[in-house]
């Protein structure tokens, strides 16, 4: 179903201008009527998450359609052989295994999108991704998903969001010197548009504190109007939450020393008050799916 454009999206930021035919591809699974369907929305779903993410690994898969490790694994192995995708070993992954795309996924997810995409193809696979950062694009491209797979107790559908533009499109669209790069948008139920972060370890108050300056620039710029962070620890969160309310509390009180005005106003203070969300609901799912 095609969305309005909101008020958010109606605009003059060239950045919002993009946002639009990421937020329309269809990313939601639909098992079909039969066996030759289900294969077929398989397939389509599975290249598009390699090609939108980087990587696919079979615990993605195994959540996203239901089905146990081996059939996951007959699953990607025979999109491998159709030329579709790679498989690269790899300890940073929870399976030991990612799957990275070709030039042939490349061309089929262009006709699946309608949007061009940027692929540099390597001799060697594992050089096509950073080995650095597979759980964290794991743990994104999961809740990216999982918020549009999203139902309530009764198996009523009920999407968290309705579409997402991933951390490597919104670092290919964004020029703005300004912006924090986050993990990725999606626009929200209302048509509004929400950073996604993923925060799976600590950081100290001199990060936080950096971040916080991109956020407010990206909030004033209407790149998005909230961030929603997520993480598999409720530790982390209560760090996050410590920090900030110390720095809300001391950047109004010390001065750039170029331009001798307040690291942040107690008006931006509050705006980040109220645009930072800590989404605690898939902690347990998160931590269980690639910490247990």
């Amino acid at each position: 179903m095609t969305q309005k454009p909101s008020k958010d999206l109606e605009t003059n930021n060239l950045l919002l201008t993009h946002y639009p035919r990421y937020f329309d591809i269809d990313m939601r699974y639909y098992p079909g009527a039969n066996n030759h369907q289900k294969g077929v929305n398989r397939t389509r779903l599975t290249v598009l998450i390699a090609i939108r993410f980087s990587i696919i690994t079979p615990g993605i898969v195994r959540w996203l359609y239901g089905i146990n490790h081996r059939l996951a694994l007959e699953h990607l192995n025979r999109l491998e052989k159709d030329s579709l995708l790679r498989v690269v070993k790899t300890h940073r992954s929870p399976d030991g295994r990612v799957y990275v795309p070709t030039y042939t996924a490349a061309k089929f997810a262009e006709e699946l999108m309608g949007i061009d995409v940027y692929f540099r193809s390597n001799k060697n696979p594992a050089l096509q991704f950073n080995q650095n950062n597979v759980v964290h694009n794991l743990i994104n491209a999961f809740v990216m998903l999982r918020g549009i797979h999203n139902y309530h107790s009764d198996e009523t559908y009920a999407p968290m969001w309705s579409g997402f533009i991933t951390e490597p499109e919104f670092k290919r669209i964004n020029n703005l010197s300004d912006t924090r790069t986050v993990d990725g948008a999606v626009r929200l139920i209302d048509g509004s548009v929400a950073a996604i972060e993923i925060e799976h370890s600590f950081k100290n108050k001199t990060a936080r504190q950096g971040i916080l300056l991109k956020y407010l620039a990206s909030l004033k710029e209407a790149d998005y109007s909230k961030i929603f962070l997520f993480s598999q620890s409720t530790d982390i969160f209560n760090d996050i939450k410590r920090l900030h309310t110390q720095l809300f509390e001391e950047m109004p009180q010390r001065f750039d020393k170029k331009t001798r005005a307040p690291l942040l106003s107690e008006s931006d203070a509050e705006l980040l008050r109220a645009s930072i969300i800590y989404r605690t609901k898939l902690c347990e799912e998160i931590n269980e799916m690639f910490y247990s």
